[in-house]
């Protein structure tokens, strides 16, 4: 499996912490814009885009993805869960997952996806 995002940009492992993936441009519905290497060693992730819809699925270590996964919108007054993303708003979501896929949703062409993690817990 290759690592999708180091075309848009490489996972930056800055601050030790965190991780960055910068997704590269969709164009057509189910379109992998940003799909990660393992990630087990992260919890807590954040999504956002400037333009397009996004699925998230995830791999819990079986190599399958499944999903489309739910998230809180962060950017949303109420907590009601999510399954796909509208552009310039935020998600985040926790978990142990092994791997993150994150595919365009619809026509409109992803850009500016930015799939952030770390490590809160322990």
């Amino acid at each position: 499996m290759a690592e999708v995002g180091t075309r848009g940009g490489p996972a930056d492992r800055n601050t030790g912490k965190g991780v960055k993936y910068t997704g590269i441009a969709g164009v057509n519905n189910n379109d992998v814009v940003i799909e990660t290497l393992d990630v087990s060693e992260f919890d807590t992730f954040v999504l956002k885009s400037s333009a397009g819809a996004m699925d998230v699925f995830v791999d819990l270590g079986d190599g399958n993805f499944i999903g489309p996964h739910n998230f809180a919108d962060l950017s949303a007054t109420t907590s009601d869960p999510v399954v796909v993303t509208a552009a310039s708003k935020t998600y985040g979501w926790r978990g142990p997952y092994a791997k993150i896929q994150v595919q365009q949703n619809g026509a409109t062409a992803v850009t500016g996806a930015i799939l952030r993690m770390q490590r809160i817990a322990g």
